[in-house]
């Protein structure tokens, strides 16, 4: 069991060091950020205790000042900042001071406040999208609550755009606007919502305590940091993981809510327009969207259905486990169980790529299934909430499949997950041959020497561009056969990712067609029932498909 939980905890380190790079890879070299950065986690490199949010309600309301670090993209960060607010709302009065809002647009969110401006008149007021552009949906049930309650809002934000010094900038003209607050309205609690850097103590802390040292005022502050990745792979390696709050020294607390690659993959969504930049097919999303990751799944099946008019499988749903990335003893409960051991090569693949993936297994004569979430991406989830549907409608599958049909039912599974999660994200978005023949263009450059993770994508972009292409030339099943037959046997993991991506793009391109009423969506439901059991089914329904939406939509 141990060595299994340490397998699933460096496959976990791997990942978020992995999206560490591609988050430093996004940005432009800034010294004077890294440094801003060291300084802040200099204050999180050990704990002194387990605490509890009952304990940190209680820190929170003896204070004068309260720095609330949020990571913008990451939705658990402002669920955190409601949660505590919601709790101490009419126990204090209070003014937050929220970094999403600019000081000069002060009169607009006052009148915002007063209901004297609609939501939408307001975000156009203040130039949301562009000043700020992280989702309003996230924020917004914390403006209703001051709203409800008459907290006042203050924008601390000002004009410096970027990182490095503007970050200093930034904080000394915070730090001016609430020492005001500070000094004009004596006994209100100032809870301040800004990002993480920033409420390091020697960062905008020590700005504001400059300041009313000149007027011999002194503050009782609490710091209240969250999901510190350092913090999380300690807690993680004393089975302590499942801690909520910890106590870092006497005014400072961080909230644990989430995996530190789950942290680092809000930003990657946000970055892609895609889980942060959702559409939703069906308004009743929101009322589906609950804080119990448990529900997320059974919430998604429910709305696919509702868009494909399916009954809701009740029986199949009462049969599914699901488990996140936060559960460091998943890898112990497939290793144990008779049902799954066998699966856990697969699984271990898997979780390395930090991919979501359902299981289906046969438990006291009854089909059962278990889907794992690395992240919480909604596109993610939303895709194994409709591999799911589909495996519920079709029933158990037949195997062993040769190779070539195993390889054509995997994409068309996938092509279903896909078109599935495009119903709850319609801003989801597939590779294209543009982007892989502008990919492979990159590499022509002699001082270019492809990495180990690109010589992979090299490979793949010219297997894509080529099943692609012979696709416009034939559909004969022996032709493929020959083309690409040491994928279709190929055990190390290329034939799925293969499959995967090219159900991906089918999948896009037949959710458009549907969209647009030129492919049958009573067809896609049937594609849902359908086992691809016999010789050459999965193929020639791909090819069927391919060809149908290709002549019945252009993108």
């Amino acid at each position: 069991m141990h060595t299994l939980r340490r397998q699933l905890l460096k496959i976990q380190r791997s990942v978020y060091l992995r999206n560490l790079k591609r988050i430093t890879e996004s940005l432009s070299p800034d010294p004077a950020l890294e440094r801003y950065s060291r300084q802040y986690h200099r204050f999180l490199r050990r704990y002194e205790s387990v605490s509890s949010t009952a304990e940190l309600i209680k820190r929170v309301l003896s204070s004068d000042i309260v720095y609330h670090g949020d990571y913008h993209p990451l939705k658990q960060s402002q669920r955190s900042v409601l949660r505590i607010v919601r709790e101490i709302a009419g126990k204090r009065e209070i003014i937050l001071c929220l970094e999403m809002f600019h000081g000069q647009d002060q009169h607009y969110l006052d009148q915002f406040m007063n209901n004297e401006l609609s939501q939408k008149e307001f975000l156009k007021k203040i130039d949301y999208e562009r000043k700020w552009g992280y989702k309003w949906e996230n924020w917004k049930p914390i403006i209703d609550l001051c709203k409800q309650n008459g907290i006042p809002v203050v924008g601390i934000n000002s004009r410096q755009e970027g990182h490095g010094n503007s970050l200093r900038q930034r904080d000394v003209f915070s730090a001016i606007t609430i020492g005001k607050l500070i000094l004009c309205r004596p006994g209100r609690l100032v809870y301040v919502v800004d990002g993480d850097y920033h409420i390091s103590p020697n960062h905008l802390p020590a700005e504001i305590e400059k300041r009313l040292q000149v007027f011999a005022v002194t503050v009782a502050r609490t710091i209240i940091y969250q999901n510190d990745a350092n913090l999380y792979w300690q807690l993680a390696h004393e089975h302590k993981e499942d801690a909520d709050v910890l106590q870092l020294g006497q005014d400072s607390f961080c909230i644990l809510n989430t995996t530190p690659a789950n942290k680092l993959q809000s930003y990657l969504n946000w970055l892609e327009f895609s889980e942060e930049g959702y559409h939703p097919a069906q308004v009743e999303w929101e009322d589906l969207c609950e804080d119990s990751g448990n529900t997320t799944i059974p919430g998604l099946v429910k709305t696919i259905c509702k868009i494909l008019e399916l009954p809701y499988p009740h029986e199949a749903v009462e049969r599914l486990e699901v488990y996140y990335g936060s559960h460091l003893d998943f890898m112990g409960h497939i290793c144990h169980s008779r049902e799954l051991s066998h699966m856990l090569p697969a699984v271990r693949r898997k979780i390395a790529s930090n991919e979501g993936f359902l299981l289906e297994y046969d438990r006291d004569g009854a089909d059962t299934y278990l889907i794992y979430l690395p992240t919480s991406s909604l596109n993610m989830a939303a895709e194994e909430a409709a591999h799911f549907l589909n495996a519920a409608m079709r029933g158990k599958l037949s195997l062993p499949l040769k190779p070539f049909d195993a390889f054509y039912r995997t994409v068309m599974t996938e092509t279903l997950g896909f078109f599935g999660s495009k119903l709850i994200n319609e801003k989801r978005k597939v590779l294209t041959r543009n982007a892989l023949r502008r990919y492979l263009r990159s590499f022509r450059h002699p001082q270019k020497t492809p990495a180990g993770e690109d010589r992979n994508k090299i490979v793949l972009s010219h297997l894509l561009l080529k099943h692609r292409f012979l696709e416009n030339l034939s559909h004969n099943p022996e032709e493929f056969k020959i083309k690409f037959r040491k994928v279709y046997n190929d055990r190390k993991g290329l034939h799925t990712t293969l499959a995967t991506q090219l159900g991906y793009m089918l999948g896009d391109k037949l959710f458009y067609a549907v969209k647009k009423r030129r492919f049958s969506l009573k067809e896609v439901i049937e594609l849902f029932k359908e086992p691809f059991t016999g010789p050459g089914k999965a193929f020639s329904t791909y090819s069927v498909i391919s060809s149908a939406v290709k002549r019945k939509i252009r993108r």
